[in-house]
């Protein structure tokens, strides 16, 4: 079976995850997120944890991270091997870390030193915004116009832009005005994968250059123009320049689909990268892992589509 894992980014966190992620973190896993989100672990949940502070970059890469590894823990023994894994956004350091199976601790490090990193580099309000129906041509001089920068390229009309708030509200105005049939302003706190990025990506770079290599055991199609890479240093150096620069998930999927899978599984959380590859592979079976209640009935429909 040629499967190929997908870790989703940010954004689609909720309560369900939450849940999930308290009913399966074990007691030494519990004390290091309690350092980084105790308000997760309060004996009564604020009502507006799951609404806000979920979503502030901070909080929501370990916690993601948390959740994504939890979840391949659970898969890796009741699947055959992937052929590869693919992240999108923060789910590609997400990926490295399960492929070079890095244990909990290390994972959770490397996440939030990232995280850290990121929010410590922006003192303004700033964030992303979706941009869909625009023509390609029509992109740079919606950028230029208001101060704005490529953050993710997802199709050839469809695009994901980072910038201060105020410059996403007269983007999120302008690029309707070219045209654009859709604009939304994601739940994503800084402008990741932007030259407003680099002071973090420097410095996350000196820190992962100190790091002992460990050997990945699944290569990683990147959302760094769909390149596959193999070696733990290579991932590195992709994950850091990643932080201010760019990503093409595009031909990352156009990538995946060279690889022939015969299935497709998104870790989670949300769905939308499962059904990007239900628009471009429609014949290759994919869904979520949160399409299911339960991973018994994730394992049921992979065992029906092997």
């Amino acid at each position: 079976m040629n499967l190929i894992l997908l870790f989703s980014g940010q954004g689609l966190q909720s309560q369900r995850h939450i849940e999930e992620v308290l009913n399966g973190i074990s007691v030494d896993e519990q004390s290091l997120l309690k350092g980084m989100i105790p308000e997760l672990f309060a004996s009564e949940i604020d009502p507006t944890f799951a609404g806000e502070t979920l979503f502030n970059n901070d909080v929501a890469q370990p916690f993601i991270y948390t959740l994504q590894y939890q979840r391949w823990q659970q898969l890796r023994h009741l699947i055959d091997k992937p052929i590869a894994f693919a992240g999108y956004s923060l789910g590609e350091i997400n990926a490295f870390c399960c492929s070079a199976q890095m244990d909990f601790a290390a994972g959770l490090s490397l996440v939030h030193t990232r995280a850290t990193l990121m929010e410590e580099n922006v003192s303004d309000s700033s964030g992303l915004l979706a941009v869909q129906g625009l023509h390609h041509s029509e992109l740079d001089n919606l950028l230029s116009q208001t101060d704005t920068h490529l953050s993710i390229k997802i199709g050839e009309d469809q695009f994901i832009i980072g910038g201060y708030q105020d410059s996403l509200s007269k983007a999120k105005e302008l690029a309707k005005t070219l045209g654009a049939r859709h604009t939304q302003l994601l739940k994503v706190s800084v402008p990741s994968h932007t030259q407003m990025m680099q002071s973090a990506a420097e410095k996350f770079r000196a820190y992962t250059d100190s790091m002992t290599s460990s050997v990945m055991q699944i290569p990683i199609i990147s959302a760094t123009d769909g390149i596959k890479y193999y070696r733990s240093s290579q991932g590195l150096h992709i994950l850091s320049s990643q932080i201010d620069h760019p990503l093409d998930w595009y031909a990352c999927m156009e990538t995946m689909q060279e690889y022939q899978p015969s299935m497709i599984i998104e870790m989670g959380p949300g769905n939308a990268l499962s059904k990007m590859i239900n628009n471009l592979m429609p014949h290759v079976p994919c869904r979520s892992w949160d399409d299911f209640r339960h991973v018994d009935g994730l394992l049921e429909w992979i065992s029906k589509n092997k």
